[in-house]
């Protein structure tokens, strides 16, 4: 390449004149390396290292091609070396065509024909180059595959001896153990606080563990150390010993064995009360060689669902096998005649072991029509319901006329079987023949002498027919789940968009559903809002909860007419950022310091966006109360905590509640799986904190070891206040200990208000920096001091509906900060209060079938109470504590006016003040009877019954922060009949008068005459007994009018929403505001 550089271009006529050059073919150019000898200057030697190019003709190549590259080669084609993998070599070079220099050719020509040489020499050297790479490739790969076959014989090996090895520790464990205390001693690590021997613990097997104390800052210079341990984090063989002294240093030691089932140990060395615990963690030892922790776990799960079949199977077949006597007293024998006729029998005796052919006479019976019949077959009584049910078919030879129509199949009778019991069905099992109720039963001659074997295997196809059974009932219950949630998110679907209808008056967008990385359209509404006069609007945006790095920042709207005025709105136009899952603006008058804002109430307006890039983060929610249902209800808080803890959760937020950890938990069944968490010294003691979950959601209990909290119930000591404020601190010295950092701290009523001033006066500049705190008042009537501390140091004070918010508003413990304080009403957890699948009913219903549901549930009452049974008339009911606050006077009124008016009357509750029980027994006495039932108690599962029996329920409360009867009455189709106050008038809309008000509230909607109507109740707004009369009244004519309109009535209000759907979504929303502001 260097002499063909250096080369000066030949004049093309030289060119053409010269001969042709020594040592190519006759009319060839020279090589294309090498100009024409005739013209060309010698080449130059090459620079200093480079290699000697060979002289032409070097092992046969032609001058200046390399060997082997004769007519393309035969080693190589198209650069790729010969039989490499997947390549397919194409057809070998042609030989080159001899190119002649004549007096005719141009230069073009010629230049063509050295373009061509060159072509040919480059490919012959690619193809070179190509050879020395694949077997540099062959070299590596032998190279590689011989390392590899090195490395995996030294892995066996290495495997083989350290099999070996295991074989020889495991052998010599026994051998290992039983040596001296002094040999362990001389080959212990030198500062551990303790070790094992083996080493390894290892399941099945012998050991030891010993502990010096001299390395220990708590045991140590002790004379004498306890070893409380266990396995399986302390839930196998839990034992306690005195530990052996062995010898000088403070060493010691004790025996024990690893069970079989152990995949670890835990331990704590304890000595004159004094515990070395690691800390709080607990010393634990991984045990080796036998079943993991997984294995264990689903072993003993396995297990104790054995246990628990085989103990249930085993007693009821006691009772199958004991009762005999009873089960078979009035059952025919042989044949089962019935209207003076056969109706079944068999063709062969009855007996136990038998094959019998079961025979039904099928005259004058509908069953079927022209099709087949089934037969379900059981034997006892039915005492594992239906163990053989087959197709029958019609009987041979048997007699056929208007009396007999036989048809047959045959059943195989167990050695335990005394009776034999039949239904029958059509084909499709639709329609049933079960003998009125009574069923088709006949005698097991010598039925009842099985032997103890044949009962054991009873017990055995008992199990199976539970496992069966139960298989049957999860999956159902997963079908009812999976219904359920479906009807909850289209509740929920529902409850954002009448949130987003009610904002419409005020502000669109275009689409409806904002797409991320796509444009959006602003419309705004200002004369709805805080800027009706303003004379231009700007829009402040942001995304993500105002946390994106991009926000669009203030940007002018434009009006749909030259100037702002009545009926004109604004719009402008955004960019979404693709990840952006939340739209977040406010609106002003203007940029400058002092201008107006509409913030929607301090929560600003937000649209969420479709297809974003990123996931919404969750909110990290720690409530922190006294109260939670069902373990620790008094009142309507701790409904209120558990349901909104749940509701928050399935929005897909992260929430926990912290709880005291009072005695009365240690008999709850529901908190059988309690663990430990951890424990800290605080407040002149010690600490544990236990979890567990309870309804879903990560409960944390607070048990201070000074006895706090070892009572009986929540309430009722002088000292309430001083045990909850320090539960209040300790709860936050939990969460600063174990460095949890929640984005808000909820804390209600007076019970934990002191977690709002304590934790910005103690904790939120000591590590627990993250939180935002929010307070709800649930009763304005307790503890008005610590309300307003807790009011002042919170972000956001909410109580628990909009209208008692605005009731109390005056209030001195609120007034002061009401531009933080919101009204939200309260939910019910429409899981627990579910008339399709409430345990405490006769019949479960929904609202397509619940004339049928209150019905039974009615006449269950009537039963229970003495009431007309079966009667027709409507039934008032009141189910509520007996105070003051509840209407008293009233309750006494509506008893005497309902029963006057010819409806039935129940009372279920109860007063705490005896002066008002004893008036209320008086009345009792004097009322009770046949329209008019009395309960004195206090009666969860009767008071399902009663709501699901009645058709009015009565709340005339004096105040009212929310309430939840009025809301439950409605899951059950019971229609409210309310005083207008707090709560009550937010939730119950008024048949005669406010259909509008309904519509919106329910619907979202300004025209009730298009979207329906959504009342549900009677109201009145007095406290005199005129008041009430005027809403009951209206209620009991309406009842007696038109009772199919009423049963339409009823349908509507169980169709309302009145779960946690919406309340979730507002509560979220303040979440946010205490967050960013």
């Amino acid at each position: 390449p260097q002499a063909e550089a250096a080369a000066p271009p030949p004049p093309p006529q030289a060119e053409a004149a010269a001969p042709p050059p020594q040592g190519t073919p006759n009319g060839l150019p020279p090589p294309v390396n090498a100009p024409p000898t005739a013209m060309m200057p010698p080449a130059p030697p090459p620079p200093n290292g480079a290699p000697v190019p060979p002289p032409a003709g070097v092992n046969g190549a032609p001058n200046g091609y390399p060997a082997g590259a004769m007519n393309g080669g035969s080693r190589y084609t198209n650069g790729a070396p010969a039989g490499v993998p997947g390549v397919t070599p194409p057809a070998p070079g042609m030989p080159a065509e001899e190119v002649s220099i004549s007096p005719e050719m141009t230069e073009e020509e010629i230049a063509a024909a050295i373009a061509a040489e060159k072509q040919k020499l480059q490919l012959a050297q690619q193809a070179e180059l190509d050879r020395l790479a694949h077997e540099a490739e062959q070299r590596e790969a032998a190279e590689a595959a011989r390392l590899q076959a090195e490395a995996e014989a030294r892995a066996i090996a290495e495997a083989e001896e350290a099999k070996r090895k295991e074989e020889e520790f495991l052998a010599n464990i026994e051998v290992e153990v039983a040596k001296s205390a002094i040999d362990h001693i001389a080959n212990a690590p030198g500062r551990n606080l303790y070790f094992t021997v083996p080493e390894k613990l290892v399941a099945g097997k012998p050991a030891k563990i010993y502990i010096n104390t001299a390395n220990s800052g708590i045991l140590g210079g002790r004379h004498s150390v306890r070893l409380e341990a266990g396995f399986n984090d302390w839930k196998l063989d839990k034992f306690d010993t005195s530990m052996k002294p062995a010898g000088p240093g403070g060493f010691f030691y004790t025996d024990f064995v690893v069970p079989e089932l152990a995949y670890c140990l835990n331990c704590v060395f304890e000595a004159d009360n004094m515990y070395d615990n690691n800390g709080g963690e607990n010393w634990y030892e991984e045990v080796h060689y036998g079943k993991t922790k997984e294995e264990v776990e689903k072993y003993f799960h396995d297990k104790k669902i054995y246990e628990a079949a085989l103990e249930e199977a085993t007693k009821e077949i006691e009772v199958e096998k004991y009762e005999q006597g009873n089960r078979k007293e009035g059952v025919a024998e042989g044949e089962f005649h019935k209207d003076g006729r056969c109706i079944v029998k068999s063709d062969l005796p009855i007996k136990p072991g038998a094959t019998v052919q079961m025979m039904f006479n099928k005259a004058m019976n509908p069953i079927g029509g022209d099709g087949k019949i089934r037969i379900h077959v059981g034997f006892n009584k039915f005492a594992q319901g239906f163990e053989q049910e087959i197709t029958m078919e019609l009987v041979k030879g048997a007699k056929m006329d208007d009396q007999n129509y036989w048809w047959g199949a045959t059943v195989k009778i167990p050695p335990t079987a005394y009776t034999v019991d039949m239904v029958i069905s059509d084909e499709a099992e639709d329609a049933w023949d079960n003998n009125n109720g009574n069923d088709y039963r006949l005698l097991v001659e010598g039925g009842g002498n099985a032997t103890n074997e044949e009962w054991d295997a009873r017990i055995q196809e008992r199990m199976a027919y539970i496992a069966i059974q139960k298989e049957l009932e999860a999956k159902r219950q997963k079908e009812a789940l999976r219904a359920r949630r479906l009807r909850k998110a289209e509740a929920s679907k529902k409850a954002r968009e009448v949130t987003v209808r009610q904002t419409q008056h005020i502000l669109t967008t275009e689409p409806t559903h904002p797409v991320a990385g796509e444009e959006v359209t602003i419309t705004y509404h200002p004369e709805n809002t805080n800027l009706g006069m303003a004379q231009e609007v700007y829009l402040t945006g942001g995304f993500n909860r105002w946390t994106h790095p991009e926000p669009p920042g203030a940007v002018k709207m434009e009006a749909n007419n030259d100037k702002l005025g009545v009926g004109s709105a604004v719009t402008c136009k955004i960019k979404i950022p693709e990840d952006a899952w939340m739209m977040d603006f406010v609106f002003s008058d203007g940029i400058a310091e002092g201008s107006t804002y509409d913030n929607h109430f301090g929560k600003d307006y937000h649209v969420p966006i479709e297809g974003s890039t990123e996931e919404k983060p969750p909110l990290h929610v720690v409530h922190v109360s006294v109260e939670m249902a069902p373990i620790a209800k008094v009142g309507g808080l701790g409904d209120v905590v558990t349901a909104l803890a749940r509701a928050v959760h399935d929005q897909g937020n992260m929430v926990e509640i912290i709880l005291p950890k009072y005695s009365f938990f240690n008999m709850s069944p529901m908190l059988g799986g309690m663990e430990y968490e951890t424990q800290f010294e605080w407040g002149g003691t010690t600490i544990v904190v236990q979890r567990c979950i309870v309804e879903g959601i990560q409960v944390f209990f607070i048990e201070p070891q000074n006895g706090f909290f070892d009572v009986g119930s929540v309430y009722g000591r002088n000292d309430d206040g001083v045990k909850f404020d320090y539960f209040c601190n300790a709860a936050l010295e939990f969460l600063t200990c174990t460095q949890r950092q929640p984005d808000i701290l909820h804390c209600h009523d007076w019970s934990t208000a002191e977690v709002a001033s304590a934790y910005w006066g103690n904790y939120h500049h000591y590590g627990l920096w993250k939180p935002k705190v929010v307070f709800t008042i649930h009763n304005m009537n307790y503890g008005q001091m610590k309300i307003g501390e807790a009011s002042f140091h919170s972000q956001i004070t909410t109580t628990v509906s909009p209208s008692y918010a605005g009731e109390v508003a005056g209030h001195p413990a609120v007034n002061q900060n009401l531009h933080k304080f919101h009204g939200v009403r309260n939910g019910i957890d429409t899981e627990i209060w579910d008339p399709e699948t409430d345990q405490f009913l006769p019949m479960n219903y929904n609202a397509d079938n619940h004339e049928a549901g209150k019905r039974a549930a009615r006449e269950t009452l009537q039963s229970r109470f003495g009431l007309t049974w079966g009667s027709d008339q409507p039934m008032v009911a009141v189910v509520s504590r007996l105070t003051a606050q509840k209407g008293l006077d009233l309750i006494k009124h509506a008893i005497g006016h309902s029963v006057k008016r010819g409806a039935q009357f129940v009372l279920l509750g109860s007063a705490p003040d005896p002066r008002v029980q004893a008036d209320f027994n008086a009345m009792a006495g004097h009322v009770g009877g046949p329209n008019a039932a009395f309960c004195f108690a206090f009666d969860e599962p009767l008071s399902h019954v009663v709501y699901a029996a009645a058709d009015f329920i009565l709340v005339p409360s004096m105040f009212e922060p929310c309430g939840l009867t009025q809301m439950i009455s409605m899951r059950y189709g019971a229609v409210p009949v309310v005083r207008a106050t707090g709560g009550l008038r937010d939730t119950v809309f008024d048949l005669d008068t406010e259909k509008a008000r309904a519509a919106w509230e329910c619907d979202g909607s300004t025209d009730f005459k298009e979207t329906g109507d959504q009342t549900n109740g009677f109201s009145f707004e007095g406290t005199d007994p005129e008041a009430l009369n005027y809403a009951l009244d209206r209620a009991l004519d309406c009842y007696y009018n038109d009772k199919a309109w009423f049963r339409t009535l009823q349908e509507r209000i169980m169709r309302q929403d009145w779960s946690w759907n919406r309340p979730a979504l507002d509560y979220i929303e303040l979440y946010y505001s205490a967050i960013r502001g």
